[in-house]
């Protein structure tokens, strides 16, 4: 059990493993990701103002925002997908088709003619002599009609995932409010590993109840100048 600190007016404590709790973590999970394409987006959006900072970052906020859809609307090895909770308005379904395929050949793939690369020979203009090749990649961004299409669609999304996550929650809050004090008491907060940046594992699958994750420290020394 994690006690607050003086003054804090909860605590907090892991729900126990169950059926619930676990239909409970992948909706949060997928609400995780439709988070992140809505924030990803909120910037890009931002960048088409005139003078904006974030006008160079907006294709590649784009494609992360479709990346952190995609998570939530493919399947992977540890989880279904969204969709298996919630549809698709069938007015959106076209920008939901559209959204996949963009990642599938030019986000995660360079498959598509939005992104193709020239060879390219640079001539002296006056003599014609050859002054080098070069390899030029024309980018095509998702036109800013795509891009508002694709919030209305996360927007959508995350207010449906909304109404499903509700129940299960008060489901949860009630077989809490129902435990024992001793048990609430006795509950046994997650496993934290600690281990250097050197030992860094992408390749880790987490459980449908996870009871604990891994943090990764930098040294210090590794970032310091030699004397």
């Amino acid at each position: 059990m994690e006690h607050a600190d003086d003054g804090q007016p909860f605590v907090t404590i892991p729900v126990g493993d169950s059926p619930d709790s676990r239909l409970f973590i992948e909706l949060s999970s997928y609400g995780s990701d439709l988070a992140d394409a809505c924030h990803a987006l909120d910037l890009a959006i931002r960048g088409l103002e005139e003078g904006s900072e974030l006008a160079d970052a907006s294709r590649h906020l784009v494609g992360l925002a479709v990346v952190a859809y995609c998570r939530a609307v493919l399947p992977s090895n540890v989880r279904g997908r969204l969709t298996d909770h919630v549809d698709i308005p069938d007015e959106l379904i076209d920008v939901h088709d559209r959204v996949k395929a963009y990642r599938n050949a030019t986000v995660a793939h360079s498959q598509s003619e939005l992104a193709v690369t020239y060879a390219v020979g640079v001539l002296d203009s006056d003599t014609l002599r050859v002054r080098d090749v070069t390899g030029a990649t024309v980018l095509v961004p998702l036109p800013n009609r795509a891009v508002r299409e694709f919030q209305a669609l996360i927007d959508v999304m995350e207010r449906r995932l909304d109404g499903v996550i509700e129940p299960v929650r008060h489901r949860l809050m009630k077989k809490l409010a129902e435990m024992e004090r001793s048990r609430v008491e006795a509950a046994v907060r997650p496993d934290i590993t600690e281990k250097w940046a050197h030992e860094f594992n992408p390749k880790t699958k987490r459980p449908r109840y996870p009871t604990g994750h891994t943090v990764y420290w930098d040294v210090a020394a590794d970032d310091a100048t030699d004397e």
